[in-house]
């Protein structure tokens, strides 16, 4: 390698760094801080993968507001199709797997946010069935619209009572963990569990006022990618 092109691709890789040093930094600002403290995790309301409802102490962590848009993840990843479903800018991105999800959130020193925090920050402060509240309303959320209907962009409706925006309805979102029953959970195990499976919560446009419960719980394999499927990250607070 020429003198020439060594200096290029370290001038090169010091971008590439600083722009994601400043793009780590913006995901960040771009959070709300979650407190300590114990929740009420699951519901009586899903099936008996979502039972039983059960106490839950988290030490404070920090969720971005907002699912990740297309433009956002284009920094990480300009060869990402778009969704026709999800497919502006400021969109949430969609057709990524739980691997690229994982990988972009590491990108910009996160993670994704495992699924005891994801209902939790969902639930809000005061531990609503949805994230916007207590009864099923459209008129504050993206859900139980025709399929064509497609995502609305990531800020949009009012945010819960955390700050944060979408978590029930507009695209379901990848979290950590892989699918185990909650303890106690009176089901055959040996029949239910699929380790190989990722869970995603909050439901979609499309999905009914069942599914966007803050509760409830969806497995998949971590490959797959969906045009309703999103993800948002998370940060430990040191």
């Amino acid at each position: 390698m020429t003198k020439d092109k060594k200096i290029f691709v370290i001038c090169l890789i010091l971008f590439l760094s600083k722009n994601q040093l400043v793009n780590s930094m913006e995901k960040y600002q771009e959070s709300s801080l979650i407190p300590a403290g114990e929740f009420l995790m699951g519901t009586k309301e899903g099936t008996e993968i979502e039972r039983p409802v059960h106490k839950v102490y988290l030490e404070a962590f920090r969720i971005s507001l907002y699912e990740v848009s297309n433009q956002e993840f284009e920094m990480f990843q300009p060869k990402h199709i778009r969704s026709v479903s999800s497919s502006c800018d400021k969109c949430p991105v969609t057709m990524i797997s739980w691997y690229q999800a994982n990988s972009y959130c590491k990108n910009i020193n996160a993670r994704l946010p495992s699924e005891a925090e994801w209902e939790k920050a969902a639930r809000g402060p005061t531990g609503y069935r949805y994230s916007f509240g207590k009864i099923s309303d459209q008129s504050k959320s993206n859900f139980a619209n025709d399929f064509k209907f497609g995502a609305k962009t990531v800020r949009s409706f009012q945010p819960n009572g955390y700050g944060l925006y979408n978590m029930s309805g507009n695209v379901w979102e990848w979290v950590d963990d892989w699918f185990s029953l909650y303890t106690n959970a009176k089901i055959d195990k040996l029949t239910t569990m699929m380790p190989n499976e990722k869970m995603v919560r909050g439901g979609s446009w499309y999905n009914s006022a069942y599914y966007i419960n803050t509760g409830m719980r969806f497995k998949l394999n971590p490959e797959i990618k969906l045009n309703s499927i999103g993800f948002r990250c998370a940060w430990d607070v040191q």
